[in-house]
């Protein structure tokens, strides 16, 4: 009976291991490749562009995201920036329709702001406890 309690303990160890491996493995196989956001084929409503570029007529920026594979990412000097910018449509939203965009971008006509707050996750990722990054806004025409 105490051969049995170790060999159980290993055979268990052995299938939580590689459950755990397969589950850290991303599809696809390689995990060095980035997991980049892509939208739907066919969906225009988000799109990336290089930060400082103008966005398309109808978008506004919503984010800012790294990735080495876009917009000189490879450069060593913008390796550690957020070189690539989430624009999102807002032309085609319907009225009374709200959106969460970078506090920077300024509010396209017919909308009106409705809030202003911080996210530490979007729109230049402040370290600063006190700077709302991220503003609300809401079609009225």
């Amino acid at each position: 009976m105490r051969m049995l309690l170790p060999l159980s303990a290993a055979v268990a160890l052995a299938f939580t291991t590689s459950s755990a491996s397969a589950q850290a493995t991303p599809p696809g196989g390689s995990s060095s490749a980035p997991i980049r956001a892509e939208p739907p084929r066919g969906d225009d409503s988000r799109q990336f562009v290089c930060r400082g570029s103008a966005p398309p007529a109808g978008y506004i920026v919503t984010d800012d995201i790294r990735d080495r594979q876009m917009c000189g990412g490879t450069n060593p000097s913008t390796l550690n920036s957020y070189n690539v910018w989430v624009v999102e449509r807002y032309d085609r939203l319907p009225v009374n329709a709200t959106l969460d965009v970078c506090a920077a971008s300024p509010t396209p006509p017919g909308w009106v702001l409705v809030d202003v707050y911080r996210r530490k996750d979007r729109c230049g990722h402040p370290d600063d406890m006190f700077e709302a990054n991220v503003k609300r806004i809401r079609r009225v025409q």
